[in-house]
């Protein structure tokens, strides 16, 4: 009975609190938009508006520093008095980052970066006080499982929360401090690794809780993802932890490398694991707890998500096989130059034999057949198609067949081409011109989440462009808000129901067209089976 009328009164001061969004005169006043949270009542941003209320570094989960590095997220602490939101959080502790020209086209932003970065931002154009059901979308942001924040300037939420949706963004712990597994571990909490993913779980719980208040339905939440981000929203997926919590997904360019292998398992993830803090004369739990994040995050080690029995109980295809996946709708897709920033297959006639005789063994006749040279020319003209072909295609092709195949919910699929001319900024010269990027990895995220304004670096995008992410926006919000990114004007998109189905191309044209790289794309599917060692999942 003490507990019922405990949650009334919290439920009493919300519902209160939220309604302080305007001065006594009418307008609006950041300063009285009040919302109580998970923890405490909460500030809007200062620089928000009646038209977009923002609000950053809502903590959802306890630091995970000291005792708590390497384990689940815990409750938020409640604090006193009102959180002004006004300003992002610290980043989580990343890796380094790419040197040279890819660097400066994927990750431009230095953060500052913290162990304590459990943090999430929101967006919204709901009014205050109102109880609005607006589409809910939460990004999982790309960086190789090293990198990233959700508060890089591409991200921002206003792109998208002006055409209705309600933004989050969030931190996830990346590297060793985001996935390392280990005996000790394991034995503290029956499994480990995979923290980031139980942050971005934690934070789907956070919206559960919370997103009504700033005028998000909690049972339309979007997750949209790109690259790495793709990769742990593809784990969501399958993972029957994070049932519930979201229902609409997107995946642009799925990232996990090396494309068609096996997850990693906790016995191989804790040798790795064992083997990494040898390496730092850490050779027990308590001294790993006790070296500094910089420490950790400097040292060798290669994150990717895990089979630990919990958040992922076994390898994703066989979960496929098994229809034990979450069956919401799916949009996902690549774009058309999504290799340029990485190394060249090979530049030379003799790179190439030497490149495609190691990489595909008895396959290297048939990879050649598909990819064919002569001569050193020809090899640049094709260097950089096998990895886009073989990693950030054939995995969203993978998917969207096997999610039509054996799920009830609508899939979608993409394929961006725009190649903008935009100036010759500080990050090129004449000799390395932006044009030679194309519809490079990365690129379509300012484009779908309405950010050109907003672009890091900024760049002189054309009407075209706008015109391009005006279109593609629309789509993302139309599909957080019914599943279906199809509505109003903009050109019609066919759901994918297999491999005889159209793809939707956005660029310069935004049409239907056919799957492009088909021999490309089938090679690989006969590759990755010789790997895997059994049929794919459809």
């Amino acid at each position: 009975m003490k507990k019922t009328i405990w949650v009334g009164l919290l439920a009493l001061a919300a519902g209160l609190a939220s309604c302080g969004g305007s001065s006594g005169d009418g307008a609006y006043s950041a300063s009285q938009d009040l919302l109580q949270v998970t923890g405490g009542q909460v500030a809007a941003a200062a620089e928000s508006t009646a038209a977009i209320r923002v609000f950053k570094g809502l903590p959802f989960a306890a630091p995970p520093v000291g005792a708590l590095r390497w384990k689940a997220p815990q409750p938020v602490a409640a604090w006193t008095g009102v959180r002004h939101a006004d300003s992002f959080s610290a980043s989580c502790v990343n890796g380094n980052r790419p040197a040279g020209k890819p660097g400066a086209i994927l990750y431009q932003a230095t953060e500052t970066q913290s162990e304590d970065c459990l943090y999430l931002n929101v967006w919204t154009g709901a009014a205050a006080g109102a109880q609005e059901k607006r589409p809910v979308m939460m990004l999982l942001y790309g960086g190789g499982y090293q990198l990233g924040s959700g508060s890089l300037p591409n991200y921002d939420g206003r792109g998208l929360a002006s055409k209705g949706a309600v933004v989050v963004t969030m931190n996830y712990r990346v590297g060793a401090l985001g996935f390392l597994a280990h005996p000790e571990l394991t034995a503290e909490a029956g499994h480990s690794g995979n923290y980031a993913l139980m942050d971005a779980i934690a934070a789907l719980q956070w919206i559960q809780a919370n997103i009504a208040s700033f005028g998000g339905d909690p049972k339309r939440v979007t997750v949209y993802s790109e690259s790495a981000g793709a990769g742990m929203a593809n784990v969501l997926l399958a993972s029957a932890k994070a049932g519930g919590l979201f229902h609409r997904m997107v995946l642009e360019s799925l990232g996990t490398m090396p494309a068609g292998a096996p997850n990693t398992t906790l016995a191989q993830a804790e040798t790795a694991g064992t083997a990494f803090g040898n390496a730092l004369g850490a050779t027990t739990l308590s001294a790993l707890r006790a070296k500094s994040a910089q420490e950790i995050m400097a040292a060798t080690f290669a994150p990717t998500p895990i089979v630990d029995g919990d958040v992922l109980t076994d390898q994703i295809d066989l979960l496929f096989a098994r229809k034990q996946f979450n069956d919401v709708p799916l949009l996902l897709g690549w774009n058309a130059d999504e290799a340029t920033p990485y190394p060249a297959f090979a530049t030379t006639l003799a790179g190439y034999d030497a490149a495609a005789n190691t990489k595909y063994g008895s396959m290297a006749a048939q990879f050649k057949s598909v990819y064919p040279a002569a001569s050193d020319a020809d090899v640049l003209a094709m260097a950089y198609a096998p990895m886009r072909d073989s990693v950030f295609a054939w995995q969203p092709w993978t998917i969207a067949r096997a999610h039509a195949a054996l799920g009830k919910s609508a899939t979608w699929l993409y394929f961006f081409t725009r190649r903008p001319a935009y100036f010759a900024d500080q990050h090129f010269t004449e000799q390395d011109p932006p044009s030679k990027y194309g519809a490079h990895h990365s690129l379509e995220q300012v484009y779908f989440y309405n950010n050109l304004a907003r672009s890091a670096p900024m760049r002189n995008y054309t009407d075209v462009d706008r015109q391009i992410a005006d279109a593609a926006s629309s789509y993302l919000v139309n599909f957080a808000s019914t599943g279906n990114p199809n509505g109003g004007s903009l050109p019609a998109w066919p759901a994918f129901t297999g491999p005889a189905s159209q793809t939707m191309e956005i660029g310069d044209t935004i049409a239907p067209t056919a799957v492009p790289f088909r021999p490309a794309l089938d090679f690989f599917d006969q590759f990755y089976t010789q790997q895997l060692g059994r049929p794919l999942p459809f």
